[in-house]
């Protein structure tokens, strides 16, 4: 069946129906007028007209030079910053009034030297009291804090931007935004300065950025783009310097279409740009059955080297694991597979340029949203990691940046040969990524990507794929993505793609999306949840916005899910109805019905139980309760009943967030999965807790415990991170895992690990 007919049968058998029925209509026509506290038409189009675009006004910032330096000590009052040129205003809100002045003013001063680009921000308070934060450690997540993040847009192309962002702590948190937030980069580290302080205007903040840890385009003057957001959690206010429209959500920030613009910039003469960063690690790993142990000594090396300002050049020896961090325990109790997210900063640095295709999804932040798509072309986890073991690697090089309207990934890692914990023999292997996209219009792509796999002249695995994105408008986008593998003994059949479109208004976000995946397709370089599978999607999600002094919005959700095999056998059909009350406190309440239909053409297993062939049909429910985050204590409850394949199946999720004081956190969670069915029962618990202890922004302790009773296991993690210089860190681990049937500990590990950057 072609594309164009299976579109106009889901229509036909679910959008349709949708649309005309009584009480559907009934909800549009209540959701059509403007939502209370919007802005009327004419002010809305006065506010948001930009030659091209559907944008915020013109606001200009203009960077002054300076010769006199500047402190960064978080004070503002270096004689500098009266040379500054001040732009005072009150920034406009996205939540929860849309596009209205805020209710409080933000002062921005930018200043520039031959090195460095500097931010003072004064973010005025009328309650200072009130100014509310958790985290102190770097890269963490501001979800629950006063917060204010830049978007800068060095090469004024509308789709790319670095973040960087801080809270009243002075924390810093930076990343890699790619094509207007489809990709986000949050593990880059970056070298520059920030300091924050309280006073009895608010909190001021100072930044230093410098221009060697930039990519950008030379010129004299220059002008790049610019948004800030500010969070301010006692008012409930998300506000941004341009505004954002409501109905593009969170993402919109990230559209640089919207983006002010940072006039005057007179960035420096090119300059030697080379970074040697060495790591050494020192440790002892004691394994219980059979008794062993080993001291380990063990270092590497990664050098950097920025060609142009543009294009950076990477070398690795011995590449780091990034073994510090523990993994997060899942109990998987579903028949696919999961994909776990990648923590090592060499592949993590540039990782934008490396994506495939995009996942363009209605509601992706809402409960309910699923945020796993169907194949995944490139995983950088597939270098050195098989079946979640490390096989260590000689090194590798990569070359990643931008020359003109392409941007440019190339990697290539070899693999040393192994021998798995089951005794299995891992060959030494080549590993191959290429990406090439050009820039097309005011903010559209196209790419092409090649992968290649291979260990010997006969044992290889390729890749090859082509993808698009087109952005019509900011509430408009389409994509779509096409690629075949290529295997040893494996002719046709190994095709996979997908298209999609999505339509964001304020009150109403429509998407649409088909994927196809042969039943041989096989990017071994990649990830597929299954294959063999034609999958439409279509979702409906409308909002509410209420504004009074109990509710804050009312959402409703129409997720539409249908998947055959290449034989048009129905194999999944999902209807998910999800409702959700945001209250004027920025409490949730979430509920959600799901009728599914499943059909096994074999038998099938979830952990040790069969699934017998056949066709399964049932209900579940979803009810949720989530506390607002900006608490000292905050939480949230779900709970999942109902049937599922030949049986019935709960679920209770808890979670805890408090905080014990200004450097003390304290985050908990339990999970229970309950799964009754005709061949066995299952009973599964999952119990962590995360406790942070932050001496400075730059030291701090983590004691990280994770009870897994399905695999018998009790996990500890314990870290100390110091960080003595930027990009400069001192960890000392102890890792630990128990099995709760032998009572003793399987394996224990400590670690003392070094990082060190030099730059020339």
């Amino acid at each position: 069946m072609g594309f164009a007919r299976r579109i106009g049968t889901v229509a036909a058998h679910w959008v349709i129906p949708l649309v005309v029925c009584p009480a559907f209509q009934a909800a549009v026509q209540g959701l059509a007028s403007p939502p209370e506290g919007s802005l009327p038409p004419s002010a809305s189009e006065e506010r948001t007209a930009l030659p091209g675009q559907s944008a915020g006004p013109e606001i200009d910032i203009y960077v002054r030079f300076t010769r006199q330096p500047v402190r960064i000590d978080g004070k503002l009052d270096d004689p500098a910053w009266e040379d500054a040129e001040p732009y005072l205003a009150h920034f406009y809100q996205q939540e929860p009034l849309d596009r209205e002045p805020s209710g409080e003013q933000t002062e921005v001063r930018v200043l520039q030297d031959g090195h460095n680009l500097y931010f003072g921000i004064q973010c005025y308070d009328s309650e200072p009291e009130k100014i509310f934060a958790t985290v102190k450690k770097r890269d963490g997540s501001f979800l629950s804090d006063d917060a204010l993040e830049l978007l800068i847009d060095t090469f004024r192309d509308r789709r790319n931007s670095y973040a960087f962002g801080t809270n009243p702590f002075g924390v810093k948190v930076d990343a890699i935004i790619s094509d207007e937030g489809n990709h986000i980069n949050k593990s880059w580290d970056c070298i520059w300065q920030c300091k924050t302080s309280l006073n009895d205007r608010g909190w001021a903040v100072e930044m230093a950025i410098p221009f060697k840890s930039l990519k950008y385009k030379k010129g004299r003057p220059v002008d790049w783009g610019l948004n800030i957001t500010r969070e301010i959690k006692h008012r409930k206010e998300v506000t941004y310097l341009v505004p954002v429209p409501r109905g593009l959500g969170h993402n919109g920030k990230f559209k640089g279409s919207l983006f002010a613009a940072l006039r005057n910039i007179n960035t420096p003469d090119y300059s030697l740009n080379l970074e040697f960063m060495p790591y050494l690690t020192a440790g002892r790993t004691y394994v219980y059955r059979p008794r062993d142990s080993d001291s380990e000594l063990d270092g590497g090396l990664d050098v950097r080297y920025h060609a142009t300002p543009q294009l950076t050049m990477d070398l690795s020896y011995r590449t780091d694991f990034a073994q510090a961090e523990s993994e997060e325990e899942i109990i998987n109790v579903t028949r696919f597979n999961v994909n776990l997210p990648e923590k090592r900063e060499f592949f993590l640095e540039s990782a934008g340029l490396f994506k495939f295709g995009s996942d363009i999804s209605s509601g992706g932040s809402l409960v309910g949203a699923r945020s796993q798509s169907e194949f995944m072309l490139f995983n950088s986890r597939t270098i050195g990691i098989v079946r979640e073991q490390r096989v260590p690697l000689y090194g590798g090089a990569k070359v990643a940046g931008r020359i003109g309207r392409y941007s440019l990934g190339v990697m290539n890692f070899q693999s040393q040969s192994a021998v798995l914990a089951d005794g299995a023999g891992e060959p030494s292997t080549n590993f191959t990524a290429f990406k090439l996209k050009r820039d097309l219009f005011t903010n559209s792509n196209i790419g092409l990507m090649v992968l290649n796999k291979q260990s010997s002249p006969d044992a290889y695995n390729r890749t090859l794929g082509g993808d698009a994105f087109f952005a019509f408008s900011p509430e408009l986008i389409a994509n779509g993505s096409l690629a075949r593998t290529f295997s040893p003994g494996v002719g046709a059949g190994e095709w996979a793609g997908d298209a999609g479109v999505i339509l964001n208004k304020d009150w109403v976000d429509v998407s649409l999306r088909y994927t196809h995946v042969d039943t041989l397709f096989n990017p071994e370089m990649g990830f597929v949840e299954r294959g063999n599978v034609r999958s439409t999607d279509a979702t409906v999600s409308l909002t509410r916005w209420i504004n009074n002094d109990v509710l804050k919005s009312l959402s409703l959700i129409n997720d539409l899910e249908y998947k055959t095999d290449h034989h048009n056998t129905l194999v999944c059909r999902e209807n998910r109805v999800n409702f959700w009350a945001t209250l004027a406190s920025e409490d949730f309440f979430y509920y959600g019905l799901h009728r599914r239909y499943d059909f096994l053409p074999g038998e099938d297993f979830i952990r040790e139980i069969r699934l017998d062939q056949g066709a399964y049909l049932g209900y579940h429910h979803h009810l949720e309760f989530r506390s607002y985050r900006a608490r000292p204590l905050a939480g949230s409850i779900h709970y999942r009943w109902g049937d599922s394949y030949d049986g019935k199946t709960r679920s209770l999720t808890l979670t805890n967030n408090t905080k014990i004081s200004n450097s003390f956190n304290m985050d908990l969670s339990y999970t229970f999965n309950r799964l009754d069915y005709r061949n066995g029962s299952l009973r599964t618990h999952l119990l962590a807790g995360r406790w942070t202890y932050s001496f400075s922004t730059e030291l701090f302790a983590k004691l990280y415990l994770q009870w897994n009773d399905a695999d018998n296991k009790i996990a500890t993690n314990l870290l100390i991170d110091y960080i003595y210089k930027p990009r400069c860190h001192v960890y000392l681990v102890f890792n630990e895992n128990r099995d709760t049937l032998i009572h003793r500990a399987k394996d224990r590990m400590v670690l003392l690990k070094l990082t060190y950057l030099w730059s020339l």
